[in-house]
């Protein structure tokens, strides 16, 4: 007793001789409670109008959300939850919207969330929201059924069932928009408190928030205890420890990691603390989360290894012109993932936790250094597990071996395995209704991993198996044991062995062995077939392959098997009853003759489909049986693929070949998918080759892509030698102009892997060739045939009901297709995403109208010089109807189009980018009101020759839509200097067309040299079109050129003071079309002219009125995310022909 008065009396020293400021303990003004639901009101207050939320619903709207309204629907969620008493609410949804502001309403209402994984079986499903207590569940309307089972057992706890289709704005959409609706309401007739009447600070930091639940990898899911100051803790780690705050602008965050997941490892309140948006996904999508990156910029997700191996494999992969931050946690990377991330610009950011730490603790911090290393060894250190976070105490690694329990730290030095043990703010609080499960999770102190790892000298940890028999399969945790126990129900099963295997896609995945009663007899697929129907085994946990054994390995005592006697099943002999010709009861198919280049078409980064993937057993002559590879030879060709284009040294790749023909194979293949032929001396030695006879490789097949373009003078006997290719994917025969129908069907004909035919210019070819592409090309996503004037409707209708994967289509110039052809190719085509109509006189209104209405995805629509087109394309599209994919839209010399149709195009499609209204001469002020509504979605607008548009339509458009960067008003004669100082003050603003702008003066120029901007810096402008600007003199041009250092294109023609030969001598030359007259007054610049202009005037002349010093780039400064995005836009027109450059800005590709 003595110790304890002891300590008691030290206590009350401390409190007396501590300080001596007064102690007030009602109010601590340095203290307050921390709660991560304070994020979501305080974004709101700083940001109202930032995005919150991104999402497609589950109807296909795109839905985007403020921070204002996510905080208000939040708000009304948690009013209806203290209306009701609901202190325990469930949730059973995928990644929605509806999920988010849940997360937030449940803990401001002082309730606990209770999330679930809609993977697990009805069963688990039922007992996890049981054993929560929970008293509402808020489901998604498709998982619904999942509750069948826990509904017949608790049929009086309600449901708010969420339809994901509340994509407009006020509208509601069934009971959770509704029960969103009822607490906004509650709160008003009580007093309109908002979110001071709720729980943003919690009253009580250490009490539950949530409650995660593990995978089932013991008899029964955990529900570890997330309290609110955990987890506020724990999401401003992953702040900074993912960079959420490190870019310029709001971070853009995608939701590819399940919310339920250890509740999303805290990055609900993560991205909200950051003030990010949220890109909610509904399920892994590869071409959708791939459109998102690209499309969206999307800065930041989080994914297992097994996502983003198929993600990078995905055939839309391509590198990303920014870096984004992928944090990868789960089963642990391979080295190899990593460089194939960094290779497409997604920067892997390494983690490692489990749902007891609120997901991440560990972060494998790059260094620098690392930079100088070899490649293998620079990617093996970024996929160890790395350092504790900022917000813990340093993981540690302690001894296992210890038998007092006593907690030792093993050596340092890479080699002595240990646990992984964490202590810190961020280890959970323990089990829900499980006291022992909790005492055992922090004997000695500790929070045990039940992982072991080594740690190394530099203090990094780095796991090396796992010591609990769990699989991660996927992201998901799989427990052999829980399997194990699962299969033995099988009443012919005497014994079942789970071990894991690698799996090239989900990284690995369980096999399973079985013993089989006496007198029974049963195969593996027997076994599969009982799991899925009858067990209650959760359908990601169902082994592929079981193999049954006359035997199972045991330990000394008899034992399960542990995971360390693995190997030894995987080498135990297989079931003596296995017929002859199949000795193992393994499920696994069996594959394809033609499987390798099938899978890597589907799969693999676009910039390499196929390369140098050929059938194997093709490549052998067929009287020569293939030996027995060897097991380097039995290398899955992605991976040679992978590893032989890095090789740059021709005696690497030789070296390679000699290894084994499989190696030989494909290092020739990926010299053979594209070959050279740009020159008639590089396609001599191809055909050579392509013709030999009992050659040692087949090149015929090994070609996947074949341009002849720039050889020009091709004809039908130059093709011959490629008629015998028959697995090209993309033919290119633009400019062949002396190809016939024969040499191209040729071609085509039994090549069924076509994906992309160009044989624009070929004004020979007629209906014959497209009808053969029909009959042949099954898989054709692109078809150009631009300028080949004979083709038809007759066989474009053919072409569009045989080749339904078209998703670029280009037909312009063909003047004899009519409304038949592109109405078929919209009922029949739904994939695509542009269409190019340019001069097609023939087409009129209802094709455009089917098109925009049919084609949920278009993208790019071009309809210039369609001259039948009306007002009537657009007027008659659905009143309510939105299309949000439409980001381009031409309408050049579309003269019936007129300011009711403007209006309609702006409300239907929302996100146009580029909008092409040029020699629209009807268009008005209306019209230019209704573009501004566009706003910040405006890139490109071209107007030009739209001569009623005046000075107060221009300044609106200004004030609306202000990251125009592009922008054309030739032959706008209504406008005044007003508008040129308007569009001066655009902050990115880098082309300008004034042409025939006879009002402005050198006012304008000297606008656009020193633009009246609130965030002064260095000009953007690049092209500047003022021909014909007859009031404009030297001095102001002067001052534009030494204000716009990135100037590169600069028109005067007709411009008198430029006239001289002086200054003309600075030109590029006049097109060799242009008559005397025209050349007497041609005067453009460009290039290396700019600045030769530049220098001389800076000899010659006086310095220009109020010249600043702005020539450089500032050395911080960065192009904008949008910088390139601006997709294949308009080919050159002219007014005339002595009209230069009208609005030739030349192509900017996606």
């Amino acid at each position: 007793m003595s110790g304890v008065k002891a300590r008691l009396s030290g206590v009350l020293g401390h409190f007396s001789t501590a300080s001596s400021t007064p102690a007030h303990f009602e109010h601590r003004i340095n203290h307050h409670t921390l709660s991560p639901t304070f994020f979501l009101p305080r974004a709101a207050a700083i940001e109202p109008e930032a995005e919150a939320i991104y999402h497609i619903t589950a109807n296909d709207k795109v839905l985007r959300r403020t921070y204002r309204e996510t905080a208000d629907r939040a708000r009304g969620l948690a009013f209806y939850l203290k209306k009701h008493g609901f202190k325990r609410v469930g949730i059973l949804c995928p990644n929605t919207p509806a999920f988010l502001e849940s997360i937030f309403g449940i803990a401001a209402a002082g309730a606990v969330n209770v999330a679930v994984n809609y993977r697990l079986k009805k069963e688990d499903i039922a007992y996890i929201f049981e054993h929560g207590d929970a008293d509402v569940i808020i489901v998604d309307e498709e998982f619904v059924p999942l509750l069948e089972t826990y509904r017949s057992q608790h049929p009086d706890v309600p449901l708010i069932v969420d339809s994901d289709t509340d994509a407009t704005e006020g509208e509601l959409t069934g009971p959770f928009d509704e029960a969103v609706l009822e607490g906004l309401k509650y709160d008003f007739d009580n007093g309109a408190q908002g979110w001071e009447g709720l729980q943003s600070q919690a009253a009580d930091e250490e009490s539950i928030i949530a409650l995660a639940y593990t995978s089932g990898t013991t008899a029964k899911p955990k529900g570890v205890e997330f309290t609110h100051r955990g987890c506020y803790l724990a999401a401003l780690a992953n702040v900074v420890e993912s960079g959420l705050n490190y870019h310029r602008g709001r971070a853009r965050y995608l939701w590819t990691l399940p919310m339920f997941h250890a509740m999303g490892w805290t990055f609900p309140w993560a991205v909200t603390a950051a003030r990010g948006t949220h890109y909610c996904l509904r399920k892994i999508d590869y071409p959708e989360i791939w459109r998102l990156l690209k499309e969206e910029h999307i800065t930041h997700f989080n994914a297992a290894p097994t996502v983003n191996t198929l993600l990078c494999n995905a055939k839309e992969a391509e590198k990303l012109p920014k870096p984004v931050r992928v944090t990868v946690a789960a089963s642990p990377p391979t080295a190899h993932l990593f460089e194939q991330m960094s290779d497409l610009n997604l920067h892997p950011v390494h983690v490692y936790g489990m749902t007891e730490t609120y997901g991440p603790i560990t972060k494998g911090y790059f260094l620098p250094e690392w930079d100088t290393l070899p490649l293998k060894e620079k990617y093996q250190k970024m996929a160890r597990q790395g350092h504790g976070f900022i917000s813990s105490l340093p993981a540690r690694v302690i001894k296992t071996d210890v038998s007092d329990g006593t907690i030792t730290d093993v050596s340092k030095d890479g080699q002595e395995i240990g646990e992984i043990v964490f202590i810190g703010n961020i280890c959970a609080r323990g089990y829900f209704k499980d006291p022992e499960a909790t005492r055992k999770l922090f004997a000695g102190g500790v929070l045990h991993s039940g992982d072991l790892a080594v740690w190394h000298p530099d203090g990094a940890i780095q796991i090396l198996d796992r010591a609990k028999d769990i699989i991660i399969s996927g992201g998901e945790n799989i427990s052999s044991v829980a399997l194990e126990s699962m299969l033995v129900t099988h009443p012919d099963i005497l014994e079942a062995g789970v071990v894991s295997v690698p799996d090239s896609h989900w990284g690995e995945r369980p096999k399973a062995f079985v013993t089989v009663k006496q007198g029974k007899f049963l195969d593996g697929p027997e076994v599969i077939t009982w799991a899925r129907n009858v067990s209650g085994i959760s359908k990601f946990m169902i082994p592929r392959e079981v193999e049954v054994v006359a035997e199972l390995p045991k330990t000394s005592t008899a034992d399960s098997l542990p995971a360390e006697m693995a190997p030894r099943l995987l080498q135990t002999g297989r079931s003596p009853s296995a017929a002859p010709s199949e000795t193992s009861g393994s499920t696994s198919p069996e594959r394809a003759a033609d499987d390798d280049t099938d899978f890597f078409m589907a799969q693999a980064n676009d910039s390499q489909s196929s390369i140098g993937v050929a059938n194997f057993r093709d490549s052998h002559p067929q009287n020569v049986q293939p030996m027995p590879l060897p097991p380097i030879g039995r290398l899955p060709p992605e991976i040679l693929i992978a590893i032989f284009s890095k090789l740059t040294l021709p005696s690497d790749m030789l070296n390679c070949m000699l290894v084994c023909r499989g190696w030989a194979v494909n290092s020739v293949g990926i010299l053979w998918h594209r070959p050279s032929c740009n020159s008639w001396s590089n396609l001599t030695s191809v055909t050579a080759s392509v013709g030999k006879q009992d050659s040692l490789f087949n090149y015929a097949d090994l070609i996947k892509r074949l341009n002849l373009s720039a050889l020009g003078d091709v004809s039908d006997g130059t093709v011959v030698p490629f008629v015998q290719c028959k697995r090209i994917e993309r033919l290119t025969l633009t400019n062949c102009s002396q190809l016939t129908d024969t040499g191209v069907s040729d071609l085509v004909d039994g090549n069924r892997h076509l994906q992309a035919l160009d044989v624009s210019e070929l004004r020979h070819l007629t209906d014959h060739t497209l009808n053969t592409v029909s009959r042949n090309c099954p898989r054709l996503q692109g078809l150009n045939i631009t300028g080949c004037s004979k083709i038809t409707d007759e066989s474009l209708f053919v072409v569009s009901q045989n080749c339904r994967q078209i998703k670029r289509l280009k037909l312009n110039g063909v003047s004899n297709i009519s409304n038949r052809s592109i109405q078929s190719f919209a009922e029949n085509c739904p994939s695509i995403l542009e269409i190019d109509l340019h001069d097609c006189k023939l087409v009129t209104s209802p094709s455009v109208t089917a098109l925009i209405v049919t084609l949920r995805h278009l993208r790019e629509l071009r309809l210039a010089h369609c001259i039948e087109v009306d007002d009537s394309a657009f007027l008659k599209l659905p009143e309510f109807a939105t299309y949000d994919s439409l980001r381009i839209l031409d309408l050049t010399a579309c003269e019936n189009v007129k300011d009711d149709a403007v209006e309609r195009i702006v409300h239907a499609a929302p996100r146009l980018r580029n909008l092409v209204l040029a020699k629209c001469r009807f268009i008005t002020d209306r019209s230019v009101m209704a573009i501004c509504r566009l706003g910040k979605n405006l890139h490109y607008v071209h107007l030009g020759h739209c001569s009623n548009i005046t000075d107060s339509a221009v300044s609106r458009l200004v004030k609306s839509c202000n990251r125009i960067r592009y922008i054309d008003l030739a032959c706008c004669n209504l406008l005044t200097d007003h508008s040129v100082q308007q569009l001066a003050t655009l902050p990115k603003l880098r082309r300008i067309g004034l042409v025939k702008c006879q009002a402005i003066t050198d006012q304008s120029i000297l606008a656009l040299a020193h633009p009246k901007t609130s965030h002064p810096s260095v000009s953007s402008l690049e092209r500047v079109h003022l021909s014909y600007c007859t009031r404009l003199h030297r001095g102001g041009i002067h001052a534009l050129l030494n204000n716009c250092p990135r100037l590169t294109h600069l028109s005067l023609t007709g411009v008198p003071p430029f006239l001289t030969q002086e200054l003309t001598k600075f030109c590029r030359e006049a097109p060799k079309e242009f008559t005397q007259q025209q050349r007497d007054v041609f005067c453009v610049f460009s290039g290396d002219g700019v600045n030769r202009l530049r220098d001389h005037l800076n000899q010659h002349e006086s310095s220009p009125h109020e010249e600043t010093e702005a020539t450089m780039y500032d050395d911080d400064e960065e192009l904008d995310e949008d910088e390139g995005q601006m997709t294949g836009l308009m080919n050159a027109t002219v007014i005339n022909d002595g009209d230069d450059d009208y609005i030739d800005v030349g192509p900017m590709n996606t």
